[in-house]
């Protein structure tokens, strides 16, 4: 996203108050030496706690009898189909199974999933320190926060978790939560379950060996899924329909990545994300930050509102490295986006992604959207191409060389100025962007051409990738100086990141005049054309009008 996501990271890096809460003191211990498995039963409109809960004819009533118990490896918690919960309960190191005989939390009899939910406190139900541990079969929902969260308050590691037909509904945080930052959670799988009206359905702040596979998300305020901080995980079969519905100040998107390792999201489909207000997003799958070997395959992203993927480092330096989307459909996105430019997938900076590859996907492009921006020269770009066939390729590698937008008219301003703009083909770094000659407190020269020229102030850039065959070239520009700050800033021209040839001044700052760099000698391929400010102080030049002469 364009901006940082500090309300979504805040609220899932934060530690749950409700979560970190142990149960109420007399926890009942049952007669030594019978480990025997039983099932225990509750029923909200036919217990009583203090029944024996062992039959369906003496069943317990509360959740808190639940959180007032010890239970064995292979114990059932059986709460009564058609009944309701609504109150808000905390299990904490309740259910130790194992491997061979899991505790379980599930449903008994015929009729409606058994529904829990609770108008007031930050969770439904928190359930702490489990192992091995299936939850199914239960409905969560309405709540005045999160769903069901699985804390870990003890500082030792928990996990083999399986959470499975459950459906979360109308609450305005997360529906099924994983509340942990020091991957202690392992082994988590989540399979057939969705969620509507929540915040999104799913969200994991930390653990390894995530499964997500057979859930789908409807209508969420935020998204589908958020994946956070994940080593060696998945995300298969999934939907994630008509979500977005919230205006969150900055963004929402159906998938949220954020410093995962080894992820794989797979046989996918995400469509009808929205964009609210005056946020920037919408997309179908974002990349925020810092996530290492994370591949997208066999995927269908159409008709959101925002790009179908996007790369964002959140302006931290922490890029994403070895990302890979291959395989994928691409249908009608960037329906909805802020500028008048789209693209279907979308690096918001050059240096977004390392050695990643961007192959073999099929695009149904919308008039005026681009398959691809511009992207790091260590990105793989190969094998994609439009729904009839005919190959996509970053820049023709015939005829003339060309920049994108060289005359700056993308994003449409009207007037004042923008720094580090989205909607463009360019990345500005620092206080560098574009401007208008009205009513702009650059009040620069007239533009050479159209109504925009673009403005590196202090020791600030702009890039573009352009594909130049092989031989010898040279980059012409129009440029000036504000005025107001005097003379002495300059440009120095860095191609592939090496620098090429001489600062050079705009000799006016009333008029725009022409510069031309020293030539530069290129192997065929993807080039990353940078002008660099010279000057680390508040001086400012003006740039329009860029060509590429060879």
């Amino acid at each position: 996203m364009y901006m940082p996501k500090t309300i979504l990271l805040t609220l899932l890096f934060t530690a749950l108050s409700c979560a970190r809460c142990e149960s109420s003191p007399g926890t009942e211990t049952p007669p030594p030496g019978d480990t025997t498995p039983k099932n225990y039963y509750l029923s909200s409109s036919a217990g009583s706690d203090s029944n024996s809960g062992l039959s369906p004819d003496s069943p317990w009533k509360s959740l808190d009898r639940v959180a007032r118990g010890s239970f064995n490896p292979g114990d059932s918690i059986l709460l009564r189909a058609g009944d309701a919960w609504t109150e808000s309960a905390v299990w904490t190191s309740k259910f130790s199974g194992t491997e061979e005989l899991p505790v379980v939390v599930s449903s008994y009899g015929t009729g409606s999933r058994p529904s829990l939910s609770a108008y007031s406190g930050s969770v439904v139900l928190t359930v702490n320190n489990s192992d091995y541990l299936v939850f199914e079969n239960i409905e969560v929902g309405p709540g005045a926060g999160y769903g069901v969260v699985f804390g870990i308050t003890d500082k030792k590691p928990h996990g083999n978790i399986t959470v499975r037909n459950v459906k979360v509904r109308d609450m305005p945080l997360a529906g099924i939560f994983f509340n942990d930052q020091e991957y202690l959670n392992h082994d988590i799988t989540v399979s057939h379950c969705t969620g509507d009206h929540v915040e999104m359905l799913f969200a994991v702040s930390s653990g390894e060996r995530v499964r997500i596979a057979d859930c789908e998300a409807t209508e969420c305020i935020y998204g589908g899924f958020s994946i956070i901080s994940v080593r060696d995980g998945v995300l298969e079969r999934c939907k994630v329909f008509r979500c977005g519905t919230g205006n969150y100040p900055n963004g929402a998107c159906g998938i949220f990545l954020g410093i995962n390792d080894g992820f794989v999201i797979r046989s996918t489909e995400v469509a009808y994300q929205k964009r609210q207000g005056d946020n920037p997003d919408g997309e179908a799958i974002d990349f925020e930050r810092d996530n290492k070997n994370v591949t997208v395959t066999d995927c269908y992203l159409h008709d959101n509102d925002g790009c179908a993927v996007m790369f964002f480092d959140n302006m931290r330096g922490l890029m994403n490295e070895g990302c890979v989307i291959e395989n994928c459909r691409f249908a009608n996105n960037s329906l909805n986006v802020l500028s008048p430019r789209g693209f279907e997938i979308h690096f918001t900076e050059l240096a977004c992604n390392n050695d990643g590859a961007i192959r073999n996907n099929t695009f149904d492009l919308n008039p005026g959207v681009r398959f691809l921006t511009t992207v790091d020269p260590s990105v793989t770009v190969s094998g994609n191409k439009a729904a009839d066939g005919t190959p996509l390729e970053l820049a023709s590698a015939s005829g003339a060389a060309t920049f994108e937008d060289a005359g700056f008219e993308a994003p449409a301003l009207g007037s004042g100025y923008d720094y580090r703009p989205a909607g463009t083909a360019w990345t500005f770094r620092g206080n560098a962007g574009i401007t208008t000659s009205v009513e702009s407190a650059f009040t620069p020269p007239a533009a050479p051409e159209g109504a925009q020229t673009a403005f590196v102030q202090g020791a600030a850039s702009l890039s573009q990738c352009v594909y130049l065959a092989a031989g010898s070239y040279k980059v012409a520009f129009s440029a000036a100086y504000r005025d107001s700050s005097g003379a002495g800033q300059g440009v120095d021209l860095y191609v592939n990141g090496v620098k090429t040839g001489e600062t050079l001044y705009p000799a006016s700052g009333t008029s725009f005049s022409g510069c031309e760099s020293a030539s530069f000698t290129v192997e065929a391929g993807v080039c990353l054309i940078e002008l660099r400010g010279s000057f680390s102080g508040d001086k400012t030049a003006f740039l329009d009008s860029f060509r590429i002469i060879q």
